[in-house]
């Protein structure tokens, strides 16, 4: 990749970034703005990548949120509804368990339809490249997180 079309993509995905700051909008929106631009760098990826990849990633994400975040929360109010896990019979108990599988079943289908969907777009070393800097940028993202906890206990 050339110099040149790296420093655009980079400067159009710090952009973004700065105006999702500046328009004081929800954290998550901030977190997401800087996965954005930690991830079109550490990818180096072309403009012509990035004009695909991008799609693909965020309809991916959507997905695997509502598999994770959305199917779960709900899970855990039908628990809470029902008195709590304490309270659960064993054939409820059998139900949620069997619903959970089914859950982590979705999730690896997205994650394999996600992985086709991607190696159109990008090669495989790159996608395996993904898969480690997401992962370090949750990590990064949760360093922070403790350490301004702790900043907020003193």
């Amino acid at each position: 990749m050339n110099k040149k079309t790296f420093l655009l993509t980079l400067i159009f995905a710090l952009f973004i970034s700065f105006q999702l700051f500046s328009q004081e909008k929800g954290s998550s929106q901030k977190i997401k703005a800087l996965k954005v631009s930690f991830i079109t760098e550490k990818l180096a990826l072309t403009s012509q990548e990035a004009s695909k990849f991008w799609p693909v990633y965020n309809k991916f994400e959507k997905e695997r949120y509502q598999l994770y975040h959305v199917e779960r929360a709900e899970m855990k109010k039908k628990i809470d509804d029902l008195g709590g896990i304490d309270k659960l019979t064993e054939d409820q108990a059998e139900s949620f368990s069997k619903h959970m599988l089914s859950l982590e079943k979705l999730n690896f289908e997205t994650n394999v339809r996600y992985q086709n969907a991607l190696k159109k777009v990008i090669s495989y070393k790159k996608i395996v490249k993904l898969q480690m800097v997401e992962r370090d940028f949750n990590r990064q993202l949760f360093r922070r997180y403790k350490n301004r906890k702790a900043k907020d206990r003193k």
